[in-house]
């Protein structure tokens, strides 16, 4: 159960994140490298936007969800805080002493973006939120509400995976109660794209394509009203393409709306789990066309030379491993 004390030593420990290892397969290097289904088939995009830290007092305390925007909490890793009886046996030197408190020394924060709809709260306010993220895992990306979605566990436990039937339930207009607009993405290189996609999806495979999407938000926005806009993600398998430009998207978003947390221009973001591969043979007669592209098929070999060296430049023509956050 969510207490103030909980909170403040969430803050005082930088949230108490923890690693887990995301997985990544790059083929710069190695041409007979092979792939299959649980590795997928991205290559090399890196995170598109980097993020710095605000140095007032009253934002350190979300600088991590800047950096890490899906972080997810765990309250076992919550440590209790001292009793103030403790603190005040605690020698103090004497820089500390002239230190004024954090009341005299916080600074008021100003609204500064024109997508943010109300300005950064105060200490309370920020910490009433990430005490609800801590407590619930099924809320969406500002802590407000929880998914519109049935989600299911994934293969990513930082993002919401949402079943291949759930999408074109969506489409169908089966949530258009609760749903006012949606945007599906599809990271898959442009010939797998062509050779068949789910209907209605875009193509963005480039971290040059996320201003892209963000741009998108007041129409869908506009469109939605009263009601969600949600965003839906997916590459060939969901395993590496979709899921980074899914979390490159909310990296964007956090930073653009910095000034305005936990505001988010696409609060509700998701995973297709299993990829278009799974999509097409449950759903075939929607693709549009309708047929399957895989990103190995023998016919585009030139093809995947050219955006295998595409990826190679973006990524500064060095592989990287990533180690990633446990994220929400």
């Amino acid at each position: 159960m969510y207490t103030p004390g909980k909170l403040d030593a969430v803050m005082d420990s930088d949230f108490g994140l923890g690693f887990l290892p995301i997985p990544k397969r790059t083929l710069f290097a190695d041409d007979k490298q092979t792939l299959n289904e649980d590795d997928d088939s991205g290559l090399g995009m890196e995170c598109a936007v980097d993020l710095t830290s605000d140095e007032d007092t009253s934002s350190s305390m979300i600088a991590s969800l800047l950096e890490r925007p899906f972080a997810c909490f765990s309250p076992m890793e919550i440590q209790r805080p001292k009793k103030r009886s403790e603190r005040m046996m605690e020698p103090m030197d004497e820089s500390a002493r002239k230190r004024p408190r954090f009341a005299e020394r916080r600074k008021t924060l100003h609204k500064s973006l024109s997508f943010g709809d109300k300005p950064l709260g105060d200490r309370e306010e920020v910490k009433d939120v990430v005490g609800r993220m801590v407590e619930e895992s099924n809320l969406i990306g500002d802590g407000s509400q929880t998914c519109s979605l049935p989600t299911i566990p994934g293969k990513h436990q930082d993002l919401k995976s949402i079943t291949n039937q759930t999408v074109v339930d969506v489409i169908s207009g089966k949530y258009d109660d609760t749903i006012g607009s949606f945007l599906i993405v599809d990271c898959r290189y442009p010939y797998e794209y062509n050779g068949g996609h789910v209907p209605g999806a875009i193509n963005a495979h480039r971290p040059e394509d996320i201003p892209s999407i963000l741009s998108q938000h007041q129409s869908l926005r506009t469109a939605a009203s009263d009601k969600r806009h949600i965003v839906i993600f997916y590459c060939e398998f969901s395993s590496e393409r979709g899921p980074r430009m899914c979390r490159n998207v909310r990296k964007a978003d956090r930073d653009l709306n910095k000034d305005s947390y936990p505001f988010l221009n696409f609060p509700e973001i998701y995973v297709m789990h299993n990829g278009f591969k799974d999509f097409y043979q449950t759903h075939q007669n929607l693709c549009k066309p309708m047929g399957y592209t895989p990103m190995l098929h023998k016919d585009h070999s030139d093809d995947l030379r050219h955006f295998r060296s595409k990826s190679k430049s973006w990524s500064g023509g060095s592989k990287r491993r990533v180690s990633g956050s446990r994220l929400f």
